[in-house]
This record gives structure tokens, sequence and C-alpha cells, in this order.
């Protein structure tokens, strides 16, 4: 792969293999660093939504119609953070985006026309986006955004199993415990609408999940796509867990925000006693991985933070602080390249593991990745300003 980079990239890339650190600043400085790239990856598209990623090897991948979903919320946040009104108008091209990538049936194409003129919908991207979708509603009221996500609940109702899971229009028509953070998604409507429906079909969802997890906190159904290790990663395990706290938080649940605590437990502990969170996990917490995945650590950085505002629970805190320091030396901000500048990579280092060629999205920065690092830092931004 190194033969095929450009002489820019072939830099980075020695610099990456070095697995040297880069400086750390206050966490806003790192935010807005992030904020830029992010910026960039939506002009780079064209359309309205986030680039994908930008890899070494293929350059800049086309938007990515999930992930820009969510990323909506982190532009939101940091539009009322920083007073940056660009960010609520990029924001807002983000969510027309979406419009126009939704089908008459509700759902949303996983692919953009430019890549594959026939797109079925995925049950779990049509969730990211109801989540950025009730978001903007929230922030303009204008009525077209929420028309667009109930239109997107409505589809994921009718073609619910009676068990609760997702089969039709999910991954490889299986069930996934991930699908937690689509059950969110339908709570957010019903935050809106007040309709039973989506609340029914929500808490489904979540009991089927609940019965996935073993006595240690593990999921079972946490797989991806056959082209990634059955060993979950920490982001597809994140994704579960997330599902069950920010449920639990808008419910007022507790049973679900244990589910959480229970879930991020022996991540936590893995980290405080090797300074470093292992990229994947095995149904007994344990792992080989040699890489990180970045994004992963973002996720459960801020479950741990959110955790702590529940809890008042110290250990949690001091975790997350550690962590979201070490996700910032992972950062270049003093490079030239702006492509990368700010970016956030799949895997530390940027290669995974090289003899086992295992990783999570090697030798690439991701949009999602940048987005969960944001929404972090300025979680804990938060929490540090209401303890001053």
């Amino acid at each position: 792969m190194l033969g095929l980079l450009s002489f820019p990239s072939l830099l980075v890339s020695i610099k990456d293999l070095l697995n040297l650190k880069n400086p750390i600043y206050k966490n806003e400085v790192h935010i807005k660093a992030a904020l830029e790239w992010l910026k960039y990856a939506q002009d780079v598209s064209g359309d309205g939504g986030v680039a994908s990623w930008y890899s070494f090897d293929s350059s800049w991948g086309p938007s990515y119609i999930e992930t820009s979903g969510y990323i909506i919320n982190t532009f939101l946040d940091c539009y009322k953070y920083f007073n940056d009104k660009e960010l609520k108008v990029r924001a807002i091209k983000i969510a027309d985006f979406l419009l126009s990538m939704q089908l008459p049936n509700g759902g949303f194409r996983s692919e953009t026309p430019k890549q594959k003129k026939k797109s079925k919908p995925v049950i779990f991207d049509t969730g990211q986006d109801i989540i950025g979708l009730t978001d903007i509603y929230k922030a303009t009221k204008n009525q077209k955004y929420l028309k667009s996500a109930v239109s997107a609940a409505d589809f994921l109702c009718s073609v619910q199993n009676k068990d609760g899971s997702w089969t039709k229009y999910a991954y490889r028509g299986l069930p996934h415990s991930y699908e937690t953070r689509t059950a969110w998604s339908l709570l957010k409507v019903y935050e809106l609408t007040k309709k039973n429906n989506y609340l029914n079909h929500a808490l489904k969802n979540l009991e089927w999940a609940e019965k996935n997890m073993l006595k240690n906190g593990w999921f079972k159904k946490s797989f991806l796509l056959p082209q990634n290790p059955k060993i979950p990663y920490t982001h597809a395990i994140s994704y579960i867990v997330e599902g069950f706290l920010w449920s639990g938080l808008i419910l007022d649940n507790e049973k679900y925000i244990k589910i959480a605590e229970k879930a991020v437990t022996p991540m936590l502990l893995f980290f405080n006693k090797h300074n470093f969170l292992s990229g994947a996990f095995d149904q007994n917490w344990k792992s080989v991985a040699t890489y990180t995945c970045l994004t992963g650590d973002a996720q459960i950085s801020l479950m741990w933070l959110k955790l702590f505002t529940i809890t008042r629970d110290n250990q949690y805190l001091m975790s997350a602080k550690k962590m979201n320091t070490f996700l910032k030396s992972t950062q270049d901000l003093k490079t030239k390249n702006k492509n990368i500048k700010g970016a956030i990579k799949g895997s530390y280092p940027v290669y995974g593991d090289l003899i086992t060629r295992t990783g999570y999205c090697r030798m690439a920065y991701i949009n999602w990745g940048a987005k969960f690092f944001i929404d972090t830092l300025l979680e804990e931004i938060i929490i540090d300003q209401k303890h001053d």
C-alpha cells in the first residue's frame, strides 16, 4: 500500500509508522481543528453531505449518508458553544442533503446516486439520519425535517420483527445488537410527536438487545460486515451501549443506564490497567489487538463522562480525561496537508497491526472519528465549567 501513496501522504505515513505523538493543547483548539477538517470534508463532497474519509491509497471518499446524519448534532452543539453561525448553516446543508437521499418508503439510501443508481435502504443508516433530522428540526422548527424523520420512523416500525429485532433491510439480512442506536432514534421521534407507536417499537428492540448481553456485559450479535473481524471493534460495541445509555436518559430508565455501566466497566478496567484500549474484544473481554480503534475510544470516553454526571463516580471522569489526552495526541495540528490536518485516524497506529494486517479503517482518516472526538472533548469542557 505504501508504494501507492503520493509524496505528501508518504511523509505523513512515515510519521505515523514511527508512531510519533503530537503536541497537546486545550480542548477548544483540538475541537476547532477537527471542525475545520469536517468542514473541508463537506466541501470536498460537493453535494452537501460529508465525505466519508481521506485514505492514503484512494484519496477522498464520497459522502457517507449514515454518518453525515449524526454529524448534524455535532455541528449544532458546536454552533451553540462557539457561537459559530456557519456550523448551523452547514448542519442545515447536511439535512437538505439527507432529504434528497430519502427513498419513497421512508428509508435512506446507503449509497449516493453517483455510487449506485439503485440503493436499498438500510435500517441502521436510517436510524442515524433520523437522529440528525430530529435535532435539526428542534434547531430550525422547519416542518420538512420532522416530516422526513416521521416518515423514516414509520418505515422502521413497519419492517421490524415481532421480537424487536430487524432483519429486513439490515446488514446481510441479520439482526444486530447495535440497532439499539436505531431504537434511540425512534425515541427521539417519540419525544417530538408523543406517539406511543415509536416508543413501543423502540422498547421492543431494547428488550431484544438486552437478551443478547452476557453476564459479563459483552453483547452477542455485535458483528459488522464480513470484511471485518468476527471479534467486534470497540466502535461496534460502543454503538450498542450508546443505544442503551441515550435511551435510558430520554426515558429516565435506570435499568438501561445500568446496562450501559455494566458494558463499559470491563473496558474501563482494561484501559486503566494497560493505559491503552485494544481495538476489539471477544466475549471474555480478551483482546490480542495491538492497535486501538480511535472512534471507539472517543465514544467510550463520552459515555464515561455521561456516567460521571449521573453517578458522580470519579473513576469515569479521570479515565475519560486520560483517554481524551491520548486522543488529542493522535491529532496532527502542525501539518500543512489540509487533507489530514485536524483529522482523526481510523486506527492508531494508522496501519493497525502490520503482522496480521488487521485494524479499524486502516490508513484512513474518517469523518465519524472526528465527530465522536469532538463530542467527547466538548462534554469534558462542559463538565469542567460546571465544576469551576
